[in-house]
């Protein structure tokens, strides 16, 4: 298996495949997964299917990591073979290069950054806005920029469900709430997403229980207001002359 992803990186390398934006064709849900069928789909389409059977069964069970035999994790996959340091060598030493003396600074005595600086929910998303940056044409140019855990990004992910299933998520919290106090604990927050069947990673769980936090708990009348969104604008009937998309 090691030597077919090996391949499929040099093939990625030497005719320039742009393999991510492939898989989130099939990805509507922005869930960072696909079927086996659309996986192997993409694969052949772009000319990086395995020869073998058996060395495709084994890549495939690698990236099933939701304990089913369907979802198959592409993001994962292309971390693992679409790496912008094998197709610009001169960015990986730069970037080795502010590593190094990044990590020399902070060695100094008396240095500033001499302290490890504390991994807090803050810190797991990018603190602006993703909607500007050109991906397609700048993704070797520009610093790395991981959006999996920015809760902004996992709320319309949630609003695409949502929309999909029809579904008012208050009513789940509501059962929680006995008081209408507008906020539960963090467990029943976890309970409430498991109970709508919502997929979230460990870091985009804390992400969202963070921004949301109100002395502890999770505050859900702000939570579902922002995933309302995807269905109407809170007023609308204060202002006939606000426009709604229709739901798709």
């Amino acid at each position: 298996m090691v030597a077919a992803v090996v391949e499929i990186r040099r093939l990625i390398v030497s005719n320039r495949i742009l393999l991510k934006p492939s898989f989130q064709d099939f990805d509507r849900t922005k869930s960072c997964h696909v079927t086996d069928q659309q996986f192997q789909r993409v694969l052949k389409n772009l000319g990086l299917l395995p020869a073998s059977d058996q060395v495709y069964d084994l890549i495939i069970r690698k990236y099933l990591d939701k304990n089913n035999k369907r979802e198959v994790n592409y993001f994962s996959f292309v971390a693992d073979v679409d790496r912008p340091e094998d197709m610009f060598p001169q960015l990986a030493s730069a970037q080795r290069a502010k590593a190094a003396k990044e990590a020399k600074a902070a060695s100094k005595p008396g240095s500033a950054n001499a302290a490890t600086p504390a991994i807090t929910a803050s810190n797991f998303f990018y603190p602006g806005s993703t909607r500007e940056i050109n991906v397609l044409e700048n993704r070797y140019l520009q610093a790395a920029v991981h959006i999996a855990h920015d809760p902004s990004d996992v709320e319309q992910r949630l609003q695409a469900e949502v929309v999909m299933k029809r579904v008012r998520i208050e009513e789940f919290f509501r059962d929680f709430d006995k008081l209408r106090k507008g906020k539960v604990t963090v467990p029943q927050f976890r309970t409430v997403l498991s109970m709508l069947n919502f997929a979230l990673t460990e870091a985009e769980f804390q992400s969202l229980a963070y921004k949301y936090d109100e002395d502890g708990h999770f505050g859900y009348s702000a939570f579902c207001y922002n995933i309302n969104l995807a269905f109407t604008l809170k007023g609308i009937d204060k202002d006939p002359t606000v426009s709604v998309k229709p739901i798709t």
